[in-house]
């Protein structure tokens, strides 16, 4: 709950906008967030400090969009393309990422025969 002209510089290439998450977020993610920091401080030391500077705001896990595909991996607009991974929104990290990769490399080979 810094007062956002106070936040210091970071390293986060395209810059920040400060703003007071506790005014941006509903109620039941604030509460959510102020119980998981403290929790987030006893698994990874220093996490919060006067340094500490919480950076960003995702609408969700993953792709904030999905491209539509078809049951070949093929995108349904675009024939040829292959929407896969977190970036198209079929996945939420890295493992799910490669999950993906994997099926739509086979989607491809049995096509290919």
């Amino acid at each position: 709950n810094r007062d956002p002209s106070s936040v210091r510089e970071t390293s986060y290439k395209p810059g920040i906008t400060p703003a007071r998450l506790d005014e941006c977020l509903p109620a039941f993610v604030r509460e959510s967030l102020r119980e998981a920091l403290p929790y987030f401080n006893r698994k990874m030391a220093g996490f919060i400090s006067s340094e500490a500077v919480l950076i960003g705001i995702e609408t969700r896990t993953s792709c904030p969009l999905r491209i539509s595909r078809n049951e070949d991996y093929q995108s349904q607009s675009v024939r040829g393309l292959y929407p896969i991974g977190e970036g198209s929104g079929y996945a939420g990290g890295i493992i799910s990422s490669a999950l993906d990769g994997m099926n739509a490399a086979e989607a491809v080979l049995k096509k290919l025969g």
